[in-house]
């Protein structure tokens, strides 16, 4: 294996974390492998290293080239006092972080030849808010603004498929009351709408702008989504509305509903838990199902890689 770190922005904020495999599998024998794009969740203030990394490891075993990405979040450090607030990076708002997710898809194509990576089959993968950004790329592939800012274009910008794990549909609920109604999540849901809207006043207009309900459309890849009932972070009737409208639109979707499981679990077994409530022997079963899912092209047979 062979790993490689790539830098996306000048100011060196936005990077991607490169997993790849000898494409040598015997004596003379190359394999072409497929991509997977992780973007970890996080609130878009930081980054949850259970959803990179160790997701990353699970389906590079799975014969994936695996990145991780590192998008622009609006926290830099902590407070520098006990109860302020921490520092950030006021620049780094939606929808800065999909321009990083296009400057990945562009780095993974314009090396596919000399990672031995299939170009038809570049998929993204994202957790809670890095699930919106993947989503928001899969809905804006064509914004021409960002693509300029970018530098590439919605051919390479757009993926072959995508994975969305318990993901933030919208804003609105994390927006207006954050984790909760204590003021430490009273101070969270102003940093992420911060982090999401580059104000403290978003208006209606601008929460249906970050909604992935509203911009479904007949032209995004093949999507697999999961989810559980018990989320009480991201909702699962944003999820299944979003669901419904894919499937409206006449999108390829596959979706798994679980009726247990916390916000946050990642692969839900004992390779990402820090605590006990993040173990899920049903939720776990996601990875596998990803997979054979992935194993899938749009005709719904077997893709041989």
């Amino acid at each position: 294996m062979h790993y490689e770190e790539i830098f996306l922005s000048e100011d060196g904020a936005a990077r991607l974390d490169c997993y790849l495999l000898d494409p040598e599998v015997a004596t003379g024998v190359y394999k072409t492998r497929p991509a997977l794009l992780i973007a970890p969740g996080g609130a878009y203030l930081k980054l949850a290293q259970r959803e990179g990394e160790p997701v990353a490891a699970r389906f590079l075993g799975m014969g994936y080239n695996v990145f991780v990405l590192h998008y622009h979040v609006f926290v830099t450090a902590p407070p520098a006092e006990p109860d302020g607030m921490p520092q950030v990076d006021a620049s780094s708002h939606y929808p800065l972080q999909i321009v990083d997710a296009m400057r990945a898809m562009a780095c993974v194509r314009e090396h596919a030849n000399e990672w031995d990576i299939d170009t038809n089959r570049v998929y993204t993968l994202g957790f809670s808010a890095g699930a919106h950004v993947v989503g928001s790329l899969a809905e804006r592939f064509d914004d021409v603004e960002l693509l300029v800012q970018a530098g590439t274009t919605a051919e390479v910008a757009r993926p072959s498929g995508l994975v969305l794990c318990y993901p933030m549909v919208s804003a609105g609920k994390l927006c207006h009351k954050g984790f909760g109604d204590t003021p430490e999540q009273a101070k969270m849901a102003k940093l992420i709408t911060r982090a999401v809207f580059g104000k403290d006043d978003p208006s209606n207009e601008e929460f249906a702008r970050v909604d992935l309900r509203k911009h479904v459309r007949p032209d995004m890849p093949r999507t697999f989504v999961w989810q559980t009932s018990e989320d009480e972070v991201v909702t699962s009737y944003e999820t299944t509305e979003l669901v419904a409208l894919l499937q409206r639109a006449g999108v390829p979707v596959e979706f798994h509903l679980y009726e247990r499981g916390i916000h946050g679990m990642a692969l839900a077994d004992r390779n990402t838990a820090s605590r006990e409530d993040l173990l899920n022997d049903e939720a776990a079963s996601w990875a596998g199902l990803c997979a054979n899912w992935l194993a899938l092209d749009d005709k719904g047979e077997l893709s041989h890689c």
